[in-house]
């Protein structure tokens, strides 16, 4: 009886998920547990394509260059579970090189640039990927109007959204809302091609770094001198 020959893509995401979610991995024992996969690493980006989330050095701070973590397992092609409908795996060098000038190499979604450290999580910067305004498993394209360049944590949030982009006529129809105040904020941010947060926010940002108790501390002194209770 032939024996039937398993995809490069189902060796690697059988060794991923092997290790199970919270579990650790080195390029090395990767190689070495799939020694006939010579482009395991383009493996493990198709696999984030279809939902599984492996951390890197880039993303996770707390790695080391040649470590990955295994976050979230996706869909389990090693299990037999079809790809995503429509999924399209490849975006060519030139493309993605294309789409991150085209967007300035800064996230379209929170704004945060490649190499950047996120606000919300010092320690950890951002890392740029390319991502779909409609996602591949509803239908969207790897077309340049389609794409869009995201750091990795928002693409890996927005593979969770089930609604379709909105349309010019209801942006244009929400931004004409509101006041003139908040029209003039917003259109600063559009020019920026970011949302750039107020001296209100960064401070805001500033407060959830403190440990609990003196976030505690800092909410009751600002109680005091806006004259709420606890």
């Amino acid at each position: 009886m032939a024996v039937v020959r398993k995809s490069s893509l189902v060796q690697v995401a059988e060794f991923v998920a092997g290790k199970g979610e919270g579990g650790k991995f080195g390029k090395l024992e990767l190689f070495e547990a799939v020694p006939e996969v010579s482009q395991a690493d383009r493996r493990m980006r198709d696999l984030r394509q279809m939902g599984w989330q492996i951390d890197n050095y880039k993303v996770n701070p707390n790695l080391r260059p040649d470590e990955y973590l295994v976050r979230k397992l996706g869909t389990r092609v090693d299990l037999g579970e079809p790809r995503p409908k429509n999924t399209r795996m490849n975006i060519t060098g030139p493309k993605r090189r294309r789409i991150l000038e085209r967007d300035g190499h800064t996230c379209q979604v929170c704004g945060v640039r490649a190499g950047q450290e996120f606000p919300d999580a010092p320690g950890r910067t951002a890392v740029m990927t390319i991502g779909h305004l409609v996602p591949v498993n509803r239908g969207g394209q790897n077309t340049d109007a389609n794409l869009r360049a995201e750091c990795q944590r928002c693409g890996d949030e927005s593979r969770d959204v089930t609604v379709d982009p909105p349309s010019y006529e209801q942006v244009l129809a929400h931004v004409s809302q509101g006041s003139l105040k908040g029209k003039r904020l917003l259109y600063s941010w559009m020019q920026a091609g970011r949302r750039m947060p107020c001296d209100t926010e960064k401070l805001f940002l500033e407060w959830s770094r403190l440990s609990p108790t003196d976030r505690l501390n800092v909410t009751a002194a600002l109680a005091s001198q806006v004259g709420k209770e606890l």
